[in-house]
């Protein structure tokens, strides 16, 4: 099914990935209505064709309705990425409680939600199935995340309303502040610092990737009520991926931190984190950044017949050119 004419609702358009995703939707020929809570944000997606700016935050039920109102889809993009539970429950569960609402009030044909492998947790040390329970700890993030999805759930199933779930691992490329810019900023480092030997498995997904596996969910019919993994499989191990920042910075070498000091202080670093309003599960941390395992994109490949195409040398290859634009690269 084409999204030629149709009308789609991206929230958090002005943010990395929805950015990315209001461009796609916009080039194959639908009139995209994106979604901004501040002005003077939109300067990426402003002047592009089938784009149209509409102003409107997510928690005020009223204004979401009104801006879904006649669309064909909605993907929602806006997220919380950081702060107190509170903060991030407002934002990630009552928000998209919100969306969803103004989704089955517009009957859209389907409603698509970001959400992320973090909802798993740390705790799992073999590889990940979309059917394999959410244990996602003590991180608001992944605990909101978390929440959201049962929200999208059971909203859609009491409307009769199609959604799909899309859980993208680290989504990295051009404009992505995290799994690009600081990472770049880690693996240039001569040496690169890093826990151990970096053979435990890193989950990148390049930004085109997983706007690509968005559009398909918003029309494939046996993506409705569905949820899937995006995340490399087989994943590369942290030192792959690091690597390849510090190649473009001119260098190879590496320099392993030991873990065992790492344990005995991070009981300490999470009581900090907790006092101050954000526990990161950091014990759990330091063993799933050493595990050797895939998220599987098995379900993907059978219901959809999808696989990711960007290799991870070719996706940072094409981050040069922004890491240079932003003065990091010579």
């Amino acid at each position: 099914m084409t999204l030629k004419g149709a009308t789609a609702l991206v929230t958090g358009a002005t943010g990395f990935l929805g950015g990315e995703i209001a461009r796609r939707l916009a080039a194959e020929g639908a009139r995209v209505r994106a979604l901004a809570r501040r002005p003077g944000r939109d300067a990426y997606i402003r002047d592009l064709p089938n784009v149209e700016i509409v102003m409107g935050d997510i928690n005020d039920t009223e204004r979401m309705k009104e801006v879904a109102a006649g669309c064909d889809y909605i993907v929602h993009c806006a997220a919380a990425l950081g702060g107190p539970l509170p903060h991030q429950r407002r934002l990630n569960v009552d928000g998209t409680r919100s969306v969803m609402q103004a989704a089955a009030a517009a009957r859209v044909r389907r409603a698509l939600h970001i959400s992320t492998i973090a909802v798993y947790g740390y705790g799992y040390t073999s590889d990940v199935t979309e059917e394999m329970p959410q244990k996602p700890g003590r991180v608001p993030y992944n605990v909101t995340k978390s929440e959201a999805e049962k929200v999208v759930r059971q909203i859609g199933a009491q409307n009769n309303l199609s959604y799909s779930i899309i859980r993208p691992g680290m989504v990295y490329g051009p404009r992505s502040g995290m799994w690009t810019m600081f990472m770049f900023n880690l693996g240039k480092r001569n040496p690169t610092i890093f826990l151990g030997d970096g053979s435990g498995y890193a989950h990148p997904i390049y930004i085109d990737d997983v706007v690509d596996m968005a559009a398909l969910l918003l029309t494939h019919p046996a993506a409705d009520g569905e949820a899937f993994n995006c995340a490399p499989d087989p994943a590369p191990t942290w030192r792959e991926f690091l690597s390849g920042y510090s190649r473009l910075a001119g260098h190879q070498n590496w320099r392993g931190l030991p873990a065992l000091p790492l344990r005995i202080i991070a009981p300490a670093v999470e009581l900090a984190l907790t006092l101050r309003g954000e526990p990161q599960d950091v014990p759990a941390l330091i063993p799933f950044m050493q595990a050797r395992k895939t998220y599987k994109m098995d379900k993907a490949r059978r219901l959809l017949g999808w696989e990711a195409r960007v290799s991870l040398e070719d996706g940072i290859r094409r981050c040069e050119p922004w890491l240079r634009e932003k003065g990091l690269l010579p």
